[in-house]
């Protein structure tokens, strides 16, 4: 399935679920079941129909795990550490930031969570076709995305500089 293709279908599936609520919260106690003390996650601050993030990074700031969130950055994304829901301020497209300037390299980041529009059976995704992610997801150590099971597809057609996942976490088991 071609890219575009992939992301419409993703995204419109996702859109249609009633009980994204209660899929969230299944997916974020996965995600939390595997955090560790002293570790440090890279996590995206979800907005609109996404997989909720909330729980999770609010997990980490109660549990002293080093949380980083992306800004964007011209046509890439920093990671920016940050202690609190304070430390996020409205940014590009309307998604919450981080406001300050600590800054910590995709490659110092332990467990990279990333947010997806689509996913294949082989760990590729899609995003939102800007490509901000795959400039820094072959830098990370371990990539997991989010997704709920509904945004699966066929095969996704790739190009060379997509990094596929180490692992996509769905509702499902």
């Amino acid at each position: 399935m071609d890219k575009k293709s992939a992301r419409k279908t993703g995204l419109s599936r996702r859109s249609q679920l009633n009980d994204r609520k209660e899929r969230s919260d299944v997916i974020q106690q996965k995600v939390i079941g595997q955090l560790i003390p002293n570790m440090t996650i890279g996590c995206y601050v979800s907005m609109k129909d996404e997989v909720s993030t909330e729980k999770i990074l609010q997990y980490c700031f109660d549990h002293n795990i080093r949380v980083a969130v992306p800004k964007t950055h011209k046509t890439t994304l920093t990671f920016h550490e940050i202690r609190s829901f304070d430390d996020l301020s409205p940014g590009v497209f309307g998604v919450r930031e981080p406001n300050n300037d600590n800054v910590i390299e995709p490659s110092r980041i332990d467990w990279m969570i990333v947010p997806l529009s689509s996913f294949d059976s082989e760990n590729n995704r899609t995003g939102y076709g800007k490509g901000y992610y795959d400039s820094i997801l072959k830098d990370c150590r371990r990539k997991t995305g989010i997704a709920f099971s509904v945004q699966e597809v066929d095969a996704i057609e790739t190009d060379p500089w997509d990094v596929p996942l180490d692992e996509v976490i769905t509702e499902q088991e």
